[in-house]
C-alpha cells in the first residue's frame, strides 16, 4: 500500500520554477493541509510592483502526473471564470509567463499550478465568533444564489463522470468497496454504515432522475469558504452585518472536485459539515435555517425534502469511510480523517431520530 499519496516536490524546486520560470522573488512558501495534492501559499514580489510595497500572494498547487487531466483542468477554470464574472469571489487560475495554465516539470512526475489567493480567513475559524442562526441563513443563500447561478452553465461546461469518486454521493456503492477494505472496522460502524447506504439506494437513487441536477462545486465545506476581508478587516458576521449580496461576503477556493450531481446532493453535504462543526445550536436547527436561507434563493420541493436525511446520512459515511481509506493510505497524514471522528458521532445521533421528526423540525422553522 502507497504510504504517501501527496507529491513530495521539494520546496526548493518549486521555489526554482517559481523564481527562474515566472520571474518572482519569492518571500515566504507555506505548506497549506491537503488531501491528496501538495499545497501551498507563496508571498512574492513581482518587478512591476516591488516599489510599491505590495504582499502579493498565490496558492501553489502540486499534483502527480498521472492524477492529471488537462480537460479536467479546463472545466475547472471555465467554471471559476463564469462565477467570477457573475459577481461571486472564488480563486481563478493564473498563466505561466508561455500563457499555459499549468507546467509540467522535467521530469515529468509532477503537474504545477497557480491560483489567485483570496485574503480572509476559513469559515471553520469564524464558527465560534458569529451568530450562528444569521449565519447558516446567510450560507443557505450563497449556496441557493451559486445554485441558480450555475444552472446556466451546465449544458455549456460539460463535466466528465468519475464513477469511482466516492466523494461524489451518487457513487454512493463506492463506499462499500472502500469499507470492505479498511482495516479494524468496527463491526457496529460497518452494520449501520451498509444500512444507510442501502436505504440510500432504495429511497434516494430510485428518485434520482427525478432531481435537480447540474455543475456544483462537490466540496463547500468550512475550509473551502473564505470569509473576507473588507479596507483590512474582517467583515462582522451575523444579524446586525447582513448583507443584501452573500456573495461579497464569501468566497469560494478549492474546485478540484467540481462534478455533475444534484443540488440536493451539494446542500445535504453543505449541511453534513456544518452539523459536525457547530457546537452552540442543536444539530436539527442547522439545517433548518440553512435551509430557510436556501429557499429564498433556489427552489428545494417537498419530495427533496423528504429525501435529505437519508442524503445527509449518507454524506456522514463518505467522511469515515473515504477519510479513514485515505489516512491509511497516508498515515502521516492526519488531515485526511478531518471530520471522521464527528460525522461518527452525528451519524449514531441522528439514528435517534424519524425522518418524520427531522423534516416537522425543520418546516417549523422554515416556516415561522
Amino acid at each position: 500500500m502507497e504510504t504517501n499519496r501527496r507529491p513530495n516536490l521539494p520546496v526548493k524546486d518549486i521555489n526554482v520554477v517559481l523564481t527562474e520560470m515566472c520571474r518572482w522573488k519569492v518571500k515566504q512558501i507555506d505548506r497549506l493541509d491537503s488531501f491528496q495534492d501538495s499545497n501551498f501559499m507563496v508571498r512574492y514580489e513581482t518587478s512591476d510592483v516591488s516599489q510599491l510595497n505590495v504582499d502579493q500572494r498565490a496558492i501553489v498547487k502540486i499534483i502527480h502526473s498521472h492524477n492529471f487531466c488537462e480537460s479536467k483542468m479546463e472545466r475547472e477554470r471555465e467554471v471559476m471564470e463564469y462565477l467570477t464574472t457573475e459577481g461571486f469571489i472564488c480563486t481563478t487560475c493564473l498563466q505561466f509567463p508561455d500563457e499555459k495554465w499549468f507546467h509540467i516539470t522535467d521530469d515529468g512526475k509532477f503537474v504545477i499550478r497557480m491560483f489567485s489567493y483570496i485574503p480572509g480567513v476559513t469559515l471553520k475559524s469564524c464558527l465560534p465568533l458569529v451568530d450562528s442562526r444569521c449565519l447558516l441563513r446567510e450560507l443557505g443563500s450563497f449556496i441557493g444564489k451559486l445554485h441558480r447561478t450555475l444552472q446556466a452553465v451546465s449544458e455549456k461546461i460539460v463535466v466528465a463522470a468519475r464513477p469511482n469518486d466516492p466523494w461524489i454521493l451518487q457513487n454512493h456503492s463506492t463506499l462499500n468497496t472502500l469499507m470492505k477494505d479498511l482495516e479494524d472496522i468496527p463491526r457496529e460502524k460497518e452494520t449501520l454504515i451498509s444500512e444507510i447506504l442501502h436505504k440510500f439506494e432504495n429511497t434516494v437513487m430510485t428518485s434520482y432522475e427525478e432531481l435537480k441536477k447540474g455543475v456544483i462545486h462537490n466540496d463547500i465545506q468550512d475550509r473551502n469558504i473564505i470569509v473576507n476581508y473588507k479596507d483590512g478587516k474582517l467583515h462582522k458576521l451575523g444579524c446586525s452585518a447582513r448583507m443584501n449580496d452573500t456573495r461579497a461576503k464569501y468566497g469560494l477556493i478549492d474546485f478540484n472536485g467540481i462534478a455533475c450531481s444534484s443540488y440536493l446532493f451539494e446542500v445535504a453535504m453543505a449541511i453534513r459539515d456544518l452539523m459536525v462543526d457547530m457546537e452552540d445550536i442543536s444539530h436539527f436547527e442547522i439545517g433548518a435555517h440553512f435551509l430557510a436561507g436556501y429557499k429564498e434563493e433556489y427552489p428545494i420541493s417537498e419530495e427533496e425534502l423528504r429525501l435529505l436525511p437519508c442524503c445527509i446520512q449518507v454524506g456522514l459515511c463518505q467522511y469515515i469511510i473515504g477519510g479513514e481509506s485515505e489516512f491509511q493510505k497516508q498515515p502521516d497524514n492526519e488531515y485526511t480523517r478531518s471530520g471522521a471522528d464527528g460525522a461518527w458521532t452525528m451519524l449514531q445521533i441522528l439514528q435517534k431520530s424519524t425522518n418524520a421528526s427531522i423534516l416537522k423540525s425543520w418546516k417549523e422553522i422554515i416556516d415561522s
